[in-house]
């Protein structure tokens, strides 16, 4: 019984960073299992999420052997610095440009105005300047 195992091996230094069973079902296997303890995590895991880590790193491509042939070769470990892949995000951006409103503008202006000459008259009213001395043909009287 042939028993397959994924290996995450260096592109530079023909190296590996990780091993481990291709299937889950062969993790209870005593060939695995002796497999595992000589050489212990990371180089052997039987965790498939620690050795996802390790297939998104840099120069690093994926081979699939047959256990006994891994063997032969399995003091070769890999001792280069990688750094985990970047994935290219092609997230579409769209700008969308607001139609500048002319009647906004003039309303905030209006706002303002009224807002102003009412704390005008009622600043002329607190202090006992009458507001019909001030603008004599404008006929309002602001009480």
């Amino acid at each position: 019984m042939s028993i397959q195992i994924q290996v995450a091996r260096c592109t530079q230094c023909k190296g590996y960073t990780s091993a481990a069973p291709l299937e889950q079902k062969y993790n209870n296997h005593p060939d695995i299992i002796d497999h595992y303890f000589y050489h212990g995590e990371p180089a052997f895991t039987l965790d498939l999420k620690t050795f996802e880590k390790f297939r998104n790193l840099e120069n690093t491509e994926i081979e699939i052997v047959e256990l006994y042939e891994h063997e032969k070769n399995d003091h070769q470990h890999c001792k280069c610095v990688k750094k985990p892949v970047q994935k290219a995000l092609s997230a579409k951006k769209e700008v969308f440009s607001m139609p500048k409103n002319p009647f906004a503008a003039e309303k905030s202006e209006m706002d303002n105005e009224i807002y102003f000459k009412d704390l005008y008259y009622t600043y002329n009213n607190f202090h006992g300047v009458s507001s019909s001395q001030q603008y004599g043909n404008s006929g309002r009287k602001f009480r």
